[in-house]
């Protein structure tokens, strides 16, 4: 945290661009659900109707807290592990941009975890 209790201006930036990419990647499942639907079916993915429903709103919730930076920490390690699932699942099925995107992602999600932690400064005596 900088001296005036607000975290730096850095990982406020990259949560925000991350809260962005899932609020666009939460909402499109939302919005075009017939072809999140399909994406889920083809996985091979179990109710592929309300799972794209749980995790298009999981990721809108995530974003805003990502965006309004609340348990930043926990909402970046909940991602990442999001983006591992969905590069197993969707990159061993569909390749591509499939095994591109979601590491890259999930290292973005990572960084910002790793950003986030706790600092344990000792006081000055």
């Amino acid at each position: 945290m900088g001296g005036n209790g607000q975290p730096p201006l850095a990982r406020t930036i990259l949560a925000f661009a991350l809260g962005i990419v899932f609020l666009a990647t939460g909402s499109s499942k939302l919005i075009d659900h017939s072809a999140a639907v399909a994406d889920f079916s083809r996985w091979g993915l179990p109710a592929p109707s309300a799972l794209t429903i749980a995790v298009g709103v999981f990721e809108l919730c995530a974003a805003a807290l990502l965006m309004a930076n609340v348990a930043t920490r926990r909402v970046a390690m909940a991602l990442a592990v999001e983006m591992a699932a969905a590069f197993a699942i969707a990159g061993r099925e569909d390749g591509g941009i499939q095994l591109l995107v979601p590491p890259a992602v999930a290292a973005l999600c990572l960084g910002l975890a790793w950003a986030s932690r706790p600092s344990h400064r000792m006081a000055p005596r």
